[in-house]
């Protein structure tokens, strides 16, 4: 059986093109906050974890020193740099790394940012750890992914949903849980604040590339889904798209 790391390869792999275009994930309201909230600075030294097509760290590169962009896929970091060479983008470079063992010394960025990425990890306390670690004191995490409610049945549903379109999902957590792995990596939190996100399921299913047979249960799942579910993601019909809500969590913890 596949470990975490190979099934993120695989999905991913095969997919990445379609991430440069996703427009959730080059123009989603989260990026343009993380970027204000940060306030980055030109003398900074950036880590973007787990990069995926290289939109977190292309929209920080204008305004620091350099950005250290890492991901566990190569496909992915190809993509990146490609994107980062047609925006004429030269201080960032691109380095394979597993999220919960970063290859870099302690005490080293200024800002270590991790956007929309987090469920995929084995082990999220182990991979806040790790920026944690990397980063300077005084220093910024600005994380950014999906959360679910808090409500034990509904969290699994949304969670199950999730995997069945993509397998390499691990789990998104409640708000709480996030802010309390922030607390035990002694990170004091800055900000914090969640923000709607709306999909629009046939995009959403077709960027993993899912089948017919897949398509369908997702559908089903989601338009009968129970009621927590069902406020949660707030399934609905407009001019014959389906649509629905995910949800985003933006924390951004300074390492005392």
């Amino acid at each position: 059986m596949p470990d975490g790391g190979d099934l993120v390869r695989k999905q991913f792999g095969a997919h990445a093109a379609d991430y440069v275009t996703s427009t959730v994930h080059a123009q989603g309201e989260s990026l343009a906050r993380l970027v204000e909230l940060t306030n980055p600075q030109a003398t900074w030294l950036v880590l973007d974890v787990s990069t995926g097509a290289g939109h977190t760290a292309l929209a920080f590169a204008p305004y620091v020193a350099h950005v250290v962009a890492t991901d566990l896929t190569p496909q992915m970091l190809e993509a990146a740099q490609k994107l980062a060479q047609e925006r004429r983008l030269t201080n960032v470079e691109f380095r394979p790394a597993d999220a919960q063992q970063l290859p870099f010394e302690s005490n080293y960025f200024n800002l270590v940012t991790n956007r929309i990425a987090l469920h995929h990890y084995p082990d999220m306390r182990a991979a806040i750890r790790e920026m944690a670690r990397v980063c300077q004191p005084g220093g910024l995490i600005a994380l950014v992914d999906n959360v679910v409610p808090p409500e034990e049945h509904t969290a699994a549903f949304v969670n199950r949903f999730e995997t069945l379109r993509d397998p390499s999902h691990h789990w998104a957590y409640p708000l709480a849980q996030l802010e309390a792995a922030f607390a035990e990596a002694q990170l004091a939190i800055a900000h914090c604040m969640t923000l709607p996100k709306t999909m629009e399921f046939e995009p959403w299913v077709r960027r993993m590339g899912a089948n017919e047979a897949t398509r369908a249960e997702l559908r089903t799942m989601l338009l009968d889904a129970p009621e927590g579910a069902r406020a949660f993601l707030a399934p609905r019909l407009v001019e014959e798209k389906l649509l629905f809500t995910l949800t985003e969590a933006i924390l951004i913890g300074r390492k005392a």
